[in-house]
């Protein structure tokens, strides 16, 4: 009798153990993965509050050291040089030279590798150079990269915990981003052949500048910006498309936050599905927080809308930090926030869930069978978000637009040698 009950008990448990047993499997396949590499910040360590945003290299190490010592990653899943993270995964390399020159101008590359011209070397604004410094911007790229490619071979989600680079242009640095990341990776992806179309999508509170002046007019890549603060670059045209949100509109906290969720919610489907992008690549910037007045409550549902999106379409995606003025504190939390969703949506959201905007409560989401159930932003604010997207440039004017940078790349162009040999001051032996 009691042998008879045991038989029954497990055949009553074993549907529910069973879809356990494949949950976990799924969880495990799809768990997040991290890079970091302990010399990215280039021994630089500044002020804890205001600057260390701006100059990142306080941040960085600062954002690692959370995520191990709350353990929001298991270290197989680190990919770092750091001995804290016992049974970690190797670290990535230094970003290869021709991918650099794929991007940037030859003589802008050899002012960062040599630290001369020295107004060129800083022209990002930081208040100086050395070669741990420039060694820590390869690296920083080098892990995007790395992580990039895992994404795109496991259709996942993955991220470099490194930032500074969607003001810096083909030929200087701007806003204290150096090197282009972004459009870096996008293009070697593509000219390598592992992929046939990149999206970048870029939330932080500042427009997309440098990444738009480098894509303009290869539809191979995309450049989407949802910004608050313009910052000089082109106008929506080909495959560049910035939207500047009307933060100021609103003066309750839940409608601008709303308003801002609302927009995004309403631009990245389309763009998304119209591309079709193989990678999504995305900036997921903290500024709109202390430069726009967006609650942490909302950029933290910002950050597992556009994780869960991508879930829904079947687009792996690779994330980087971004933005943000606040003291380390703060910033820390907000950004250990964009790596607990990204766990959160692998957990609840399966690749090809549908995306349900009915939610009545501005911040919260839920997921099952099949739905992910978000708010409804635009009920909320009782009517359209408000954003603009302004179309200025025609095709010709593109055209002429991307002649230009070509023109640039070579009037700048130097002899082989002499920029591998800059390069080698940093790394003597190339990846």
């Amino acid at each position: 009798m009691h042998g008879h009950f045991l038989s029954i008990t497990a055949l009553i448990l074993l549907p529910f153990l069973l879809h356990h047993f494949h949950a976990e499997a799924g969880q495990e396949m799809t768990r997040q993965e991290i890079w970091y590499h302990t010399g990215s910040p280039g021994g630089v360590e500044g002020p804890r509050s205001g600057m260390s945003a701006l100059t990142g290299p306080t941040k960085m190490p600062a954002i690692f050291e959370a995520v191990w010592r709350n353990r929001l990653i298991d270290p197989e899943k680190i990919h770092t040089d750091s001995p804290a993270v016992q049974g970690r995964s190797p670290a990535a390399s230094p970003i290869d030279l021709e991918s650099l020159r794929a991007t940037h101008t030859d003589r802008y590359l050899k002012a960062l590798f040599t630290g001369e011209p020295r107004n060129l070397a800083l022209s990002q604004g930081l208040p100086f150079w050395n070669q741990d410094i420039a060694r820590g911007w390869l690296l920083n790229v080098g892990g995007l990269s790395a992580a990039s490619e895992v994404a795109l071979r496991k259709k996942n989600i993955t991220a470099n915990l490194g930032h500074g680079y969607h003001h810096a242009s083909l030929d200087r640095g701007m806003g204290f981003c150096t090197l282009n990341g972004l459009a870096i990776v996008a293009i070697k992806l593509v000219r390598e052949g592992k992929a046939n179309r990149v999206m970048i999508i870029d939330l932080d509170q500042h427009e997309g500048n440098g990444t738009a002046d480098i894509v303009l007019g290869d539809l191979r890549t995309w450049n989407v910006s949802v910004y608050g603060s313009y910052m000089g670059g082109p106008p929506s045209a080909a495959n560049n498309h910035v939207f500047q949100v009307g933060h100021d509109y609103f003066s309750r906290e839940v409608e601008r936050d709303a308003n801002y969720l609302g927009a995004i919610s309403m631009i990245l489907p389309d763009l998304i599905r119209r591309q079709d992008p193989d990678l999504i690549l995305y900036q997921a910037g903290m500024d709109p927080y202390d430069g726009a007045g967006i609650s942490a409550k909302a950029l933290a549902i910002r950050d597992a809308y556009v994780f869960a999106l991508a879930r829904s379409l079947n687009k792996p995606m690779t994330w980087v930090l971004a933005g943000g003025y606040s003291d380390l504190a703060t910033l820390v939390r907000l950004h250990t926030g964009t790596v607990r969703m990204a766990n959160e949506v692998l957990a609840r959201v399966r690749s090809g869930d549908r995306i349900d905007l009915r939610g009545k409560n501005a911040y919260d989401w839920s997921s099952g069978e099949g739905v992910a159930v978000f708010p409804d932003w635009k009920a909320i604010i009782q009517g359209s978000p408000r954003f603009s997207k302004p179309e200025t440039m025609n095709d010709t004017r593109v055209r002429e637009f991307a002649a230009a940078r070509e023109r640039l790349f070579r009037e700048q162009r130097l002899p082989d040698e002499e920029i591998r040999s800059a390069y080698r001051t940093l790394f003597p032996v190339t990846p």
